[in-house]
């Protein structure tokens, strides 16, 4: 009998084990199940916040620049640029439109004219050019009589009507790290390129110069490969100043005045401009001397800077949106703590004619609001509201009042001490803002300015 319970017994035991081992593997199979879902979730939450602090970094530089550059080519072929009697002077130059995309990559169009004068090395001063453009292995006509001069007593002109479409790759970006918000004053561009050329050569000679061809050789548009290496100089805001070389490999038989004899061309050239950069004075920079951001949320507490000996202060770093610096230490005269703040706090911005505050869409903003406040009680601030440039500036007093308001009420109802907002104010349209900066989201804006 007591053999029969003790077999019931370890029959239960071993029961309810199986029960729990099955509600454990349940619980495993839908953690597994759910879990990759969370972590995607978080991730697709965490790249879109990325993706705004991006979008919006962006938004503060310039995006197209125009330049002009002007400088000198060579052009190698049946004749020479460099001739065996003298060195002849090809200039070309061009306009130059550029978008960049992001710190790393830009795109380039431009078009360029030059003129090449070219005639015979060493290698090929000897041998003879016929009338029609043909290279001849004879000194004279074998039907006329007719003698053909040789390379070395002629000269080709070239017109040259050049195109080019460039990747451009930010090597500063790409190779030299994060500089944060520190602007860079030289940055250099790869820029591997497609090219269409159109050549228009015609040969003289050189003892009268007289033209000995009796036929034009323009040749269709060709196409080329190549790319250039350029570097540009921060003048300011507008101008910049570049100094860039470059070569093609193109595909043209005719390009020196001699028909038929070689298919291929190379062209080479340097250049110096002037670059610049539109909507300058509106916007921070161009992003290639930017340097690389880092793109985390709009609140991020860095590691402590440093913590020394007791007599020395301790210092935390914090950075809010990448435009404020906190740094909260332990004045030594004192012996109270004390603050610094460096910058401006983010700001939330506004539906045209509209003062309803979107807390999902500026969920960042105002989270780094609150919490710069939180942690530094002490500070007092002021909130004023903003419109664009339309409508009358009554209306605009009006509706920038209530937005301000509207923030105000928000960080209260927050937590922030009503007593520390000293002002709330419409200021109406923003005068500092112009063009198309004036009717942004920028300037339908409502702040806090630290008192």
């Amino acid at each position: 009998m007591k053999k029969l319970f003790i077999n019931k017994e370890q029959k239960y035991i071993t029961h309810q084990i199986k029960y729990k081992m099955k509600k454990i593997n349940l619980f495993v199979l839908i953690v597994a199940v759910l879990l990759p879902s969370i972590v995607s979730a978080q991730k697709n939450e965490d790249s879109e916040q990325i993706n705004e602090s991006r979008r919006r970094y962006y938004y503060n530089y310039s995006r197209w620049s125009i330049g002009v550059n002007g400088g000198a080519s060579a052009l190698w072929g049946d004749f020479s640029t460099f001739s065996e009697d003298k060195t002849y002077l090809s200039p070309i130059g061009g306009l130059q439109v550029t978008l960049q995309v992001n710190p790393y990559i830009g795109f380039s169009a431009e078009g360029s004219i030059g003129k090449n004068r070219i005639s015979a090395t060493g290698d090929n001063a000897a041998e003879y050019l016929n009338p029609n453009g043909y290279h001849s292995p004879t000194a004279t006509d074998a039907n006329t009589n007719t003698n053909f001069l040789k390379y070395n007593d002629l000269y080709a002109d070239v017109e040259v009507y050049q195109g080019r479409v460039g990747l451009d790759l930010n090597l500063n970006n790409i190779f030299a790290g994060n500089k944060g918000d520190k602007l860079r004053k030289v940055s250099v561009i790869l820029s591997p390129s497609y090219y269409l050329q159109y050549y228009r050569p015609t040969v003289y000679k050189k003892s009268d110069n007289a033209r000995y061809s009796n036929r034009d050789l323009h040749y269709e548009n060709t196409s080329g490969v190549g790319g250039e290496i350029a570097a540009r100089f921060r003048a300011s805001r507008i101008v910049d100043f570049q100094v860039k070389g470059g070569g093609v490999y193109g595909f043209n038989e005719k390009f020196d005045g001699v028909a038929g004899d070689n298919s291929n061309n190379i062209m080479a050239y340097v250049q110096a401009g002037v670059i610049f950069k539109l909507n300058g004075k509106t916007k921070r920079d161009n992003l290639i001397y930017a340097a690389t951001p880092k793109y985390v949320p709009m609140v991020e507490m860095v590691e402590a800077k440093r913590v020394v000996e007791s007599k020395e202060p301790k210092v935390i770093e914090r950075v809010i949106h990448d435009t404020v610096y906190v740094d909260r230490y332990v004045d030594k005269k004192t012996d109270k703590e004390a603050i610094k703040i460096i910058g401006i706090l983010p700001y939330v911005s506004f539906e045209r004619g509209k003062s309803e505050l979107n807390e999902v869409k500026y969920k960042q903003e105002l989270d780094a609001i609150v919490e710069s406040l939180e942690d530094n009680p002490s500070i007092n601030i002021d909130i004023f509201g903003w419109a664009d440039h339309t409508g009358s500036e009554s209306i605009n007093i009006e509706l920038t009042a209530e937005r301000a308001k509207v923030l105000r009420d928000y960080l209260v109802e927050r937590g922030i001490d009503a007593n520390r907002i000293k002002q709330v104010e419409g200021k109406g349209k923003d005068s500092q803002l112009s063009g198309d900066a004036a009717y942004s989201a920028k300037a339908r804006r409502a702040e806090v300015i630290i008192d």
